[in-house]
């Protein structure tokens, strides 16, 4: 990797780390840290990985003022209006909200929504891949000259056929499922 690449690309691996480095356990702003944590749905496990890692430069973390920023932080995490797309978007919720249950409401909502996208994504990747197999397997047959091995191929193509059919139903099945229409005729 070269010097220039991976001064530009060091700051960003470095964010994705949880330690702190001695300069910035020494300059922290607790509050703001605590805050980020929480707005990020963090747990309190968070600050103890702080004390830890601030220790061994034998520094102390202002647990009180994380603790603090913390509170401020879950309250917007915590808004039920925004546990749909947070959820929908695939992030995990580690329980952190403490009146959690129109929040729960929500996030299942949207997460019920994600892994059904997932899970089509995965389908289509599995449709595609087939797809390419039945071709290939066409292919094969088009080209081979022995009877017996052209059969096999056959076989094969028949029973890739048979797991695109029903990979193409469990699509629909998931992404068009039965509706149910209810009717009101009145009191």
């Amino acid at each position: 990797m070269s010097p220039k690449i991976l001064l530009l690309t060091l700051p960003f691996l470095l964010a994705g780390c949880s330690s702190l480095s001695e300069e910035e356990c020494r300059a922290m702003s607790w509050y703001n840290l605590g805050y980020q944590d929480g707005e990020q749905g963090k747990t309190r496990q968070a600050t103890r990985d702080y004390v830890s890692t601030c220790g061994e430069y034998g520094l102390k973390v202002d647990e009180a003022e994380w603790k603090r920023g913390y509170a401020k932080g879950l309250e917007l995490y915590c808004i039920p209006e925004l546990a749909y797309s947070k959820a929908k978007s695939g992030h995990e919720y580690l329980g952190v909200c403490p009146n959690d249950a129109s929040f729960l409401t929500q996030y299942d909502r949207g997460r019920k929504e994600y892994l059904l996208e997932k899970q089509l994504s995965e389908i289509k990747s599995d449709l595609q891949q087939t797809e390419r197999d039945i071709e290939q397997l066409e292919r094969q047959i088009r080209n081979e000259n022995d009877s017996k091995q052209r059969d096999y191929y056959r076989a094969q193509r028949e029973r890739a056929i048979r797991h695109y059919e029903g990979l193409r139903r469990d699509y629909n099945r998931i992404r068009f499922p039965d509706r149910v229409i209810q009717f009101s005729f009145g009191n």
